[in-house]
């Protein structure tokens, strides 16, 4: 591989990574890292419930440290657990109430964050910086499916 495309892959990835707050240690503002507003994110876009080995396979988190974040939610009441009636050791994981209200803000947020930086660069550099956005998507999901 070419070893300049790797360094500017590299220095993309660095300079993002700060553009949007993903290296504070509190995502947007909140008392949460990435990592537990995108556990909450699944959660709440999966009511119906998730068990911990879908979110461990889906994300590829370590299960010791999700096991310790769901420990963490659940103390802070942000979660609510089902035991599945198909294998009684299972349990499906949901949003408690509290964890909605709490993810609602997060979203909020999130949606401001990105607004106001699609919006400093009026709509036609947003629209480019979409459509390359969009173009690095679909080579990743192509990488993605072909790997499988």
């Amino acid at each position: 591989m070419n070893n300049e495309h790797i360094a500017k892959l590299r220095l993309f990835n660095r300079f993002y990574t700060s553009v949007i707050g993903l290296l504070d240690k509190q995502y947007l503002n909140s008392e949460f890292s990435l990592t537990e507003v995108r556990i909450l994110y699944e959660l709440a876009h999966h009511p119906e419930g998730m068990t911990a080995t879908e979110l461990v396979e889906m994300l590829g988190l370590d299960k010791g440290y999700l096991s310790r974040m769901l420990q963490a939610f659940e103390k802070k009441k942000l979660i609510a657990k089902r035991q599945s009636s198909a294998d009684k050791r299972a349990f499906f994981l949901s949003l408690s109430t509290e964890g909605n209200k709490l993810f609602a803000g997060l979203n909020d947020a999130s949606q401001q964050q990105a607004s106001d930086l699609l919006s400093s660069l009026g709509d036609a550099k947003a629209a480019e910086l979409i459509g390359h956005m969009d173009a690095i998507r679909n080579i990743f999901e192509n990488l993605t499916i072909n790997k499988k």
